[in-house]
């Protein structure tokens, strides 16, 4: 299909809406009352389902589901088909009482889920649907949900937004927790029919209207991206440890620090530990403190450095010391590199000058690995093993440099004039190999969705110095920003009214909702904002609005966390996908980062005469 240009229309408008009204607040108020009191006489009964009939909710469904969740409690769900009349919805809610757990679970903060199902499920070849199949046998997870009726006479309900309950995105996660839930035999003999649900969460305020499993986002605005950047800041002050390490790895879902991608490591005794990403940990509370200006993480960002001055090796180069960042037995370019931005950031900000000695030595041995190619060297240290030049394309990584160059361009404003010369002839030398060598030599590494935004916000930042501009340079942010918006879903021709603003390889594809390349599309919008290029500058502000949009999906709010275990730790988590449920430090670091950068140029008051002149009105 022909690709349609990103707009301002707004995404919320496609997604189904909830008007809250006193009605749907009196609804609420008497289930919880009926639930409460346990009481379920015939005229306690009537008044639930008078209040029902008087609210704004579906009223002709062929099945009515109720769940109810707490924290640290299995979930009771209570599935009613065709009801006489459709508005019996107390004695879906009497059923629940036959559970022991509901006194308790009332007690500890219940949220009541109701869903509708509103026409009967259908028949379907269970073996031949899935998420990335076409026409009839695709399977939308979070979207699309599975009734199972197996051998037993028992009805087995999988709610369309049980993807997000149970972190599943594929449709081979969801055949692996079927088949362990119910049974191989089960799922090989039941009769299995699809079907769709609109779905309700009550929450302090009323009830919340479930899309994918997640409560609806509405218009984005401020207010909703500082509240989210205040919760994703939270979450990292309360969880970093004494010596400046972040909570690596967090799987909300089953309240486990086990990474999925480092199975046999022990969560507590041997955890799984990225020192790039421990880098990033501190620039998303250093952007934050920028933001914000109120000193109140200044502490989590010292305590992050100190870890890498910690985890740094000193060595002779020349007449000189240079140092690198030794984690894992492995020396990387890319954690020299943001270890050297996050110094170099932190000093520009704060005037404190406590570790310029050490991000001197940094930034030595970054310049001396780039190669007379003008080539990065990798991995100075692999396993234990120094890497020689010769050996290094054995090392490739296609992020790193732009790590570095990250670094390299935020120390040049600290270095002794003495030294400017040199770094800028050999960041120009980095420039050249990466924009003009690299795409031929490693073609295969570049993405139909641009991926180095890394390398985009280390020319943004060169940008600055006007003796490291390039017209080259901004050429190649502004193509890759291009390419990005190319491949965004908008609202025009977006498969489901929550895809806006995420990316997608293929169109059809699940969304990427990607907080780095996000930061990469953001630098290009600086960068135009540096060129004073009004019409760039239009165009990227749109689309970044867009997909900070889509980003808000991601986030761990309190109305988000209704079925989560362990509240406390989830909150302010931000997700790797819609409807997966665990959250790394660099997930909460793309996003965060990228509002907290993004917000000083959302204008207070969209007025002509109140905005920033450099800012396109919303």
């Amino acid at each position: 299909m022909q690709k349609k240009v990103p707009h301002s229309d707004k995404p919320e408008s496609q997604l189904p809406q909830l008007i809250r009204n006193d009605a749907d607040r009196l609804f609420l108020e008497k289930v919880r009352a009926y639930l409460f009191t346990g009481r379920h006489s015939d005229s306690d009964g009537k008044a639930v389902d008078h209040s029902f009939a008087l609210s704004s909710f579906p009223k002709n469904y062929n099945r009515l589901a109720i769940i109810i969740y707490a924290a640290g409690h299995k979930r009771i769900m209570v599935v009613r088909p065709g009801l006489e009349p459709f508005n019996r919805v107390s004695e879906v809610l009497t059923r629940t009482l036959r559970f022991v757990r509901l006194p308790q679970m009332l007690i500890d903060g219940a949220r009541i889920q109701i869903d509708f199902i509103k026409h009967p499920p259908q028949k379907v070849d269970y073996k031949a649907i899935g998420s990335k199949q076409k026409d009839w046998r695709h399977f939308e997870a979070g979207v699309d949900g599975l009734l199972i009726s197996g051998d037993d006479n028992i009805d087995h309900y999988f709610l369309p937004g049980d993807a997000y309950v149970r972190s599943i995105m594929s449709m081979h996660q969801l055949r692996q927790y079927l088949n362990r839930t119910l049974g191989e035999d089960t799922m090989n003999s039941a009769i299995i029919k699809r079907f769709r649900s609109t779905s309700f969460i009550s929450s302090d305020d009323g009830w919340q209207r479930l899309y994918r499993g997640h409560p609806a986002i509405g218009a984005i605005s401020r207010e909703k991206l500082e509240s989210a950047l205040d919760l994703a800041i939270s979450h990292i002050q309360s969880t970093q440890e004494d010596n400046g390490r972040f909570l690596y790895y967090y799987d909300a879902a089953k309240d486990s620090r086990r990474d999925h991608e480092h199975l046999k490591r022990d969560p507590v005794k041997n955890p799984y530990y990225n020192i790039l990403r421990h880098g990033g940990g501190g620039l998303t509370c250093l952007f934050y403190e920028k933001h914000r200006n109120k000193n109140d993480v200044i502490s989590n960002i010292t305590r992050a450095l100190d870890y890498l001055v910690t985890n740094s090796r000193n060595y002779d180069l020349e007449d000189e010391s240079a140092s690198y960042i030794f984690y894992n037995r492995k020396a990387k370019l890319g954690g020299s590199g943001i270890a050297l931005y996050l110094a170099s950031e932190y000093q520009l900000h704060t005037g404190d000058t406590r570790y310029f000695n050490w991000a001197r030595r940094l930034a030595r041995h970054l310049q001396n690995e780039i190669l007379p190619s003008g080539e990065f060297r990798y991995y100075h240290i692999y396993l234990d093993a120094y890497v020689a030049p010769e050996d290094n394309q054995s090392y490739f990584s296609f992020y790193y440099p732009g790590e570095a160059v990250c670094g390299l361009a935020r120390y040049y404003s600290l270095a002794p004039a003495t030294e400017q010369q040199q770094l800028s002839k050999k960041l120009h030398s980095a420039l050249k190999f990466l924009l003009e060598v690299r795409p031929k030599t490693r073609a295969e590494h570049y993405t139909k969705i641009p991926s180095d935004s890394w390398l985009m916000m280390g020319i943004n930042e060169l940008w600055k110095i006007e003796s490291l501009r390039n017209d080259a340079y901004a050429s190649f942010v502004f193509s890759d920003a291009d390419k990005m918006i190319d491949q965004m879903y908008t609202v025009l021709d977006s498969p489901y009214p929550d895809y806006p603003g995420a990316f997608y390889y293929e169109y059809g594809d699940y969304p990427y909702a990607d907080g780095a390349r996000c930061e990469g599309l953001l630098a290009a919008y600086q960068l135009s904002v540096q060129m004073e290029d009004k019409e760039r500058q239009d165009k990227y502000w749109k689309a970044l609005k867009l997909a900070a949009w889509s980003l808000l999906h991601l986030v761990n709010t309190k109305e988000s966390m209704y079925s989560v275990p362990n509240p406390k730790i989830s909150l302010g988590g931000i997700r790797f996908k819609y409807t997966r449920q665990w959250f790394r430090i660099d997930t909460i670091q793309h996003v965060a980062s990228f509002f907290a950068k993004m917000l000083p140029y959302w204008p207070q008051d969209t007025s002509p005469h109140q905005a920033n002149a450099n800012t396109p009105l919303l």
